[in-house]
């Protein structure tokens, strides 16, 4: 299966702990149209260095409950996905694995197997990916040509497993003197990540900005505004600072480009707990970002990300875009005045990640035909005050994303 928009992170909206309602039918292929509902939980956590995940799954099957563990590798060079069903009450039993990948937003896997002594085609469909997944399965006896859909699982996420690293979040791009962006990344990644995780603070990614080979893009988080303030305070008096910042200011045209960020709702902040930092003197990471910042109108931001969850980002969902994360403006004075903040600025910025640039400007030019002169452009165009800002944005080597 050619698959242009599958890559390894498909899975990556699944990464965490959601309660999970259950819709089966009594019977399959069988002309039963009675459905059994029930609750379950799904655990989720990668595994395989990133090239594969596996989930723990309960059912609260009516008088029988449960556990079951879906298990998922991707193949980089075929760019397709395998998935197993390992059902806890059979366990050495392995059914063979549904195949496929994730195209404008939907998943899609089959697998030839039996039912009842007799051959079936069968299909998972994975879709509504960036809110509240929507699972199902469909049993065909005859060949893919008519489809019955026996399982459907909808997942939702536990409120108590969201864990979002940073309620407080820089978003910083730094304006380099021409040449000197790999001199501050060196020196950034051998000196002033750790020392700055040590005071409290998250650095959450380093970035080369693709347009602009002059610009350095980097985010850190923090706990709150007041924790800012003592964990910079601690930074930028410490004597790492104190022993690079010359070597690190003359690389600097313009420091002061500063977002100050907070998420957009409780559970649409960088979650990392499933991210690990390379060690000096690593290898570039192959990953790609896009950082989307719109510009609001003051009266209307408030209304704005609603908005975007409930018209735009379906748009964007269609065309295989999954949003990250995303931020609004942070309100809050700074609270570390030596560190200047765009307190004129009243944003909404929200993160995407593509398997490279060429899959990104496939994509957003999906997007851009499905909207154009329709009623959700009309709509963001009211919202906002100039054109979106969007950053293309490959991470450097210690990047946490």
């Amino acid at each position: 299966m050619k698959n242009e928009a599958t890559g390894a992170n498909d899975f990556d909206f699944l990464i965490g702990s959601w309660r999970v309602h259950h819709r089966r039918l009594k019977e399959r292929l069988a002309d039963n149209h009675e459905w059994i509902e029930f609750e379950g939980t799904c655990a989720m956590q990668k595994i395989l260095g990133g090239a594969g995940n596996m989930d723990e799954n309960v059912l609260d099957f009516p008088g029988d409950a449960y556990r079951a563990v879906s298990l998922r590798t991707y193949d980089a060079t075929k760019k397709q996905w395998s998935i197993w069903w390992i059902d806890g009450r059979s366990p050495s039993h392995l059914d063979p694995p549904v195949v496929g990948g994730f195209k404008n937003g939907i998943g899609t896997f089959y697998a030839n197997d039996t039912f009842k002594g007799k051959p079936i085609r069968i299909r998972f469909l994975w879709t509504n990916l960036t809110t509240e997944p929507h699972w199902e399965q469909a049993f065909s006896a005859d060949g893919g040509k008519t489809w019955e859909t026996n399982w459907i699982m909808e997942f939702v996420k536990s409120p108590t497993s969201v864990r979002t690293c940073c309620p407080v979040v820089e978003l910083r791009q730094y304006t380099l003197v021409p040449g000197a962006r790999e001199t501050l990344i060196e020196l950034f990644e051998r000196e002033f990540i750790e020392t700055q995780e040590a005071t409290g603070i998250t650095v959450i990614g380093q970035f080369r900005d693709l347009n602009n080979p002059d610009r350095f893009v980097w985010l850190r988080g923090f706990s709150d505004m007041d924790a800012r303030a003592t964990q910079l305070q601690a930074f930028y008096s410490g004597p790492v600072w104190k022993a690079h910042r010359d070597a690190a200011n003359a690389t600097m045209i313009d420091s002061d480009n500063v977002l100050l960020l907070r998420p957009a709702s409780p559970t649409s902040g960088f979650q990392l707990e499933h991210s690990s930092r390379a060690p000096v003197g690593s290898t570039v990471k192959q990953d790609f970002f896009v950082a989307t910042i719109y510009h609001l109108d003051k009266p209307k931001a408030v209304d704005f990300p609603t908005f975007f969850e409930r018209e735009l980002q379906p748009h964007l969902a269609n065309a295989g875009i999954s949003v990250l994360v995303s931020f609004v403006t942070e309100t809050h004075p700074n609270t570390f005045p030596r560190l200047p903040v765009r307190e004129d600025a009243n944003v909404f910025v929200w993160f995407s990640r593509f398997p490279d640039r060429e899959a990104y400007e496939r994509t957003a030019a999906a997007v851009t035909e499905a909207m154009r002169e329709g009623e959700v452009t009309t709509k963001l165009a009211e919202f906002t005050r100039e054109p979106p800002e969007v950053l293309l944005l490959s991470p450097t080597a210690r990047s946490m994303l």
